[in-house]
């Protein structure tokens, strides 16, 4: 018998009484996943029990990620079986949602976040039941949120109705963590590798939150490279290696070292300082102005140097990467020399997720190749190799697409970038975030013998022990540089030290005046289309004073209700990451359905109009079920929509039902009535979009994957989203119809594309998740108005589709440039 075998058998053994005290809540029996020939897990059995922390550890493609994705619903293993409480349940009815519904939550390594919703609106993706029917649902979750989040992490100083997208990675990720802490019924949490982006307050908040609900009965899993949290913080121990389950244990009964050599790395981790620091004629990066102002003096990186970056959370480090990359004209920052950037947020700012591994991998090289240039795959694949196999990225897994490697792997992959790509200066943002102890011995072993090689490294970590490889550490606090390090000075506790002494930000005022200044240009480019309106109504009403009459404003504004209605249904179909170039060949059909059928015979019309709002929302679950592109799909129905509409009506004619007229027709005293539709068309657009229901839209149009990893169906929402856009667009041929007494299949022919152009307009964004429902229509007004502004100044109508299109690039232009200078703060 093996050592490892007599090992598992005493721990069993010892194991036992304590055990037999514990509920069990969840087991895994004889996993096996294989994808093809690769098999990711072989044969794991894996029970958890009430108040347990299983330390699950492993090297890079060890397969812990697959095994939790099984175990959390989201994946199907090729044998196997799951019970809870003992009784075994089939995996054809095991989903993420039956996860949840019996409590288990998972915090994934790649954060499953919508970053275009708030803190609190996360949180009610996570627990949509408590909004049903509550008028006050966004106070329930504001203080949901914020109880969870200071419950784990006291005084983090998160604004829950801040967006997701505009917090820092450590933000996201205690975030996340706190809404899986937070989920009533919860029994397991899943926590996959959950401290790589947090420093160590944080982590050790995290940890003494984990103890004390364990104490309570609940189970946690907690994934980790970090060897030293996984043996202060576990109660059992589960190795994983090459997809087997090798040991399982107490965590009394191992250490780091052994633990290292279970997983196949090296017991002794490699920390020697890099290259010896060249002369000050050799430097490549100049830091001065107030970034240096406590040093007194500029600071010069040498080539060949490994340098790290060192403080709190957010004291600059990374604006410094960043300002090295793209220094500005005249600023603190200089270099000589290219820069290659290699980032710890992979999904943000590393991966393209629909490349292969070595499509990754050689971007690096070929944007350094003439733009004309022929690309090989074999030279390419020669190039990644050799980088790839100084960091044991197995070359048999570049044809597979990126996403399909572990996070770890998917590491290797950006830092095999950087090295093809042989700029002299590489940039390294926490690159080890997520990386097993034997691929960060490889990297340290890298690093020396790219510093070796001549090439510079500017390094930022939030692990203080990887500064011990630099030769010298820039500690920042409040955005400059407050202490210089240097060889055997560098300690872990001269860097906390120095971090702490100095942590008061001097610059506080100045960027809030400057913050401040960003943030009314950005209110002032976001009400442009409120402020076009009124500056279109304004001239015309200078020019011929009768429009600001009653009959006026509707002779003007009337015509804009349908384009309106159709840009209120090109919004919500914006908002899924999608274009409808359908949607205004759909509203003409209507007009002509309510203008024949609708009109000679009510009932087969009314049936009609029902069967083209069904049709029409079944296209939302076409697009999903097959993964067409919406663009596709729509184009296609729009030539389905017109042949029909030609079918029934060669010529324009028909009439408007009475009825239909009298709805649109109507008109009081005081009050235009074209103003009083609009307004109640903005109302219920904003009305759905504040919903619970408007909220999962945009959650599935920012980020799809972490919606279905929260239990949500992406087919039912992408029914309900083409449904909600039928239903307008449907209003909008009955609407144009009405206001013109007769249809004509072309009448909504010019829709499609200014819709598309009023969302943009309106503040929409075309990548999804982000709408703006009053702007949508107060553009979609706006560029009705057009024609009309022309014919006041005698401008040929020629020229109507040319003033569109200026106006949109200009509001565009504008909200690009003050985008970036907020981001730039």
């Amino acid at each position: 018998m093996s050592h490892l075998a007599v090992a598992d058998q005493k721990s069993a053994v010892a194991m036992a009484p304590a055990m037999s005290l514990r509920q069990e809540i969840v087991a895994l029996l004889q996993i096996t996943k294989s994808f093809g020939p690769t098999l990711a897990n072989a044969e794991i059995d894996l029970a958890v029990s009430a108040g347990e922390i299983i330390g699950l550890v492993g090297g890079n493609g060890a397969g812990k990620s697959t095994l939790m994705r099984i175990l959390c619903g989201a994946m199907w293993p090729t044998l196997g079986s799951i019970s809870f409480a003992g009784q075994t349940i089939g995996f054809a009815t095991y989903d993420t949602a039956e996860a949840q519904r019996r409590g288990i939550r998972m915090v994934h390594q790649e954060l499953s976040l919508c970053t275009n919703l708030s803190v609190a609106e996360n949180f009610f993706l996570e627990t949509p039941a408590d909004a049903a029917s509550r008028p006050g649902w966004r106070r329930l979750y504001r203080t949901r949120a914020r109880s969870a989040l200071d419950a784990v992490f006291p005084g983090n100083g998160i604004d829950v109705d801040a967006d997701v997208g505009h917090l820092s990675i450590a933000e996201r990720q205690m975030v996340e963590i706190a809404r899986a802490a937070a989920t009533p019924g919860v029994r397991l949490i899943v926590l996959d590798e959950p401290t790589s982006s947090l420093d160590l307050d944080r982590s050790k908040q995290l940890r003494a939150f984990i103890r004390e609900r364990a104490k309570a009965g609940l189970a946690f899993i907690f994934i980790s490279h970090k060897l030293k949290e996984i043996i202060d913080i576990a109660t059992q121990v589960v190795v994983l290696r090459n997809g087997r389950a090798t040991w399982r244990g107490d965590v009394a009964d191992t250490s780091i070292d052994r633990l290292v050599q279970l997983m196949g790395g090296d017991a002794n981790p490699v920390h020697q300082h890099g290259a010896a620091v060249a002369g000050a004629g050799d430097a490549v990066v100049r830091l001065s102005g107030a970034l240096t102002s406590e040093l007194g003096r500029d600071v010069e990186i040498a080539r060949g140097e490994i340098v790290g970056l060192a403080g709190l959370e957010g004291s600059g480090q990374k604006d410094l990467l960043h300002a090295i990359f793209k220094p500005g004209k005249d600023g603190p920052v200089t270099r000589t020399g290219e820069a290659g950037f290699i980032t710890g947020d992979r999904q943000k700012e590393g991966v393209f997720p629909l490349w292969s591994v070595l499509g990754n991998i050689s971007i690096g090289s070929l944007a350094r190749r003439p733009s004309l240039g022929l690309v090989s795959d074999r030279l390419n694949r020669t190039a990644a190799g050799d980088a790839a196999g100084r960091l044991r990225l197995d070359e048999s897994r570049f044809g597979s697409n990126i996403l399909e490697l572990s996070g770890g792997n998917q590491q290797k992959a950006l830092v095999a970038r950087a090295l093809i790509a042989d700029t002299p200066i590489i940039l390294l943002d926490d690159p080890t975030r997520g990386v097993d102890i034997a691929t960060k011995q490889d990297f340290y072993r890298l690093c020396n013998d790219i510093a070796r090689s001549g090439r510079t490294l500017v390094w930022h970590t939030t692990e203080d022990a990887e500064l011990l490889a630099c030769d010298r550490v820039l500690v920042f606090a409040g955005g400059r540089i407050v202490k210089e390090l240097s060889g055997e000075a560098i300690t872990e506790a001269a860097v906390v030290g120095a971090s702490f002494v100095h942590q008061v930000d001097k610059r506080a005022d100045t960027t809030h005046r400057t913050a401040g200044a960003a943030g009314l240009a950005r209110r002032l480019v976001n009400a442009a289309p409120f402020i076009g309106l009124a500056a279109v109504l304004a001239v015309m009403i200078t020019a011929n004073p009768a429009v600001a009459s009653i009959f006026g404003l509707d002779l003007l504004l009337m015509p804009a209700l349908s384009l309106v209605l159709v840009t209120a249904a090109q919004m919500f179909i914006v908002g899924g990451s999608e274009i409808d170039l359908g949607v205004g060949a759909f509203a003409g059909l209507v007009s002509v359905l309510s203008a024949t059928l609708l009109y000679d015979q009510p009932w087969l019309g009314a049936l009609a109009l029902l069967a083209a709002v069904a049709v029409y929302a079944g296209l939302g679950g076409l697009i999903q079920a097959r993964k067409i592109p919406a663009i596709v799909v729509t184009l296609g129905a729009s030539f389905i929509w017109v042949g029909l509409g030609y079918a029934l009506q060669p010529t324009p004619g028909g009439a408007s039902p009475e009825w239909l007229t009298a709805l649109f027709g109507w008109s009081l005293d005081f009050l235009p009535t074209s103003i009083i539709l609009i307004a109640a068309v903005a109302l219920v657009v904003l009305t759905i979009d504040r919903l619970p229901l408007g909220v999962v839209l945009r959650g599935f149009g920012n980020n799809p994957t972490a919606m279905i990893r929260s239990g949500w169906s992406p087919t039912r929402y992408a029914l309900m989203r083409y449904l909600i856009a039928g239903l307008f667009a449907a209003a909008a041929g009955l609407s144009l119809t009405a206001i013109n007494t007769a249809s004509d299949i072309n009448s909504g022919s010019s829709f499609t594309l200014l819709s598309v152009a009023a969302v943009v307009m309106g503040g929409c964004s075309l990548l999804g998740g982000i709408v703006s429902p009053v702007g949508a229509i107060a553009g979609a007004v706006t560029l009705s108005l057009i024609g009309a502004l022309l014919g006041t100044l005698n401008v040929s109508s020629d020229y109507n589709a040319a003033t569109q299109g200026l106006i949109l690039i200009a509001l565009l232009t504008l909200r690009g440039l003050t985008a970036d200078r907020g981001s730039e703060q």
